[in-house]
């Protein structure tokens, strides 16, 4: 019994998550991992990344097995292996791999990932993608977002034009009704009041 004991207090509190480093640097444009190692036990278990600097209050971005536009979650089953690409300075900060367990609290893990601007490392004579295609390809996919993000508020404004317009068309219709509502009303009234309408009839007396 209390061997059984002992195996579930070092499953319930034991580091079942280890990050490979808790200090990572990038540049600007490029991509950054992160590999999270984790005991075997729970290979069937939801991961996640967070961001954030207390790991109770941390906003997750992925789940496994699911990913992003630049973010990558790989599960091998004792390892999470994280890919962020298309760095940017604002990806600096400090982020958690967890493990979300059911009878105990989430195993975590965290690095601090320090992002650079890569103009200091071209004058410094270094440059992490020689060619340039990374460079492109994460400038082409930011042109992709913006050229949605533009559809998209193009199309919140057609919308919100069109209900304008149905609207409007809605109300003179409604407005027209009643206009030929109460002629209507006005008609019958004086058509069942002929003698209302007329002046006093002249009566000839004879002399």
């Amino acid at each position: 019994m209390e061997f059984l004991l002992l195996l579930l207090s070092l499953a319930l509190f034991s580091d079942a998550m280890v990050m490979d480093e808790k200090v990572k640097s990038g540049v600007e444009l490029d991509t950054a991992s992160a590999v999270c190692v984790y005991d075997a036990h729970y290979k069937d278990h939801t991961k996640y990344w967070c961001r954030g600097y207390f790991r109770d209050s941390c906003n997750i971005i992925a789940f496994t097995p699911n990913s992003t536009n630049r973010v990558a979650l790989k599960d091998t089953g004792n390892q999470l292996i994280i890919t962020v690409s298309c760095l940017a300075k604002e990806d600096t900060g400090w982020y958690w791999c967890g493990i979300q367990r059911d009878l105990a609290r989430d195993d975590m893990d965290f690095t601090q990932l320090i992002v650079t601007d890569n103009r200091e490392d071209r004058a410094n004579g270094f440059s992490s993608d020689p060619s340039g295609n990374r460079t492109r390809s994460c400038r082409a996919s930011k042109a992709v977002q913006k050229a949605e993000g533009s559809r998209m508020s193009i199309l919140i404004i057609c919308i919100l034009i069109t209900s304008l317009g149905i609207i409007f068309i809605i109300s003179h219709l409604s407005r027209g009704r009643r206009s030929q509502r109460n002629r209507e009303v006005t008609g019958k009234s004086i058509s069942r009041n002929p003698q209302a309408s007329q002046g006093p009839s002249m009566v000839s007396i004879p002399l």
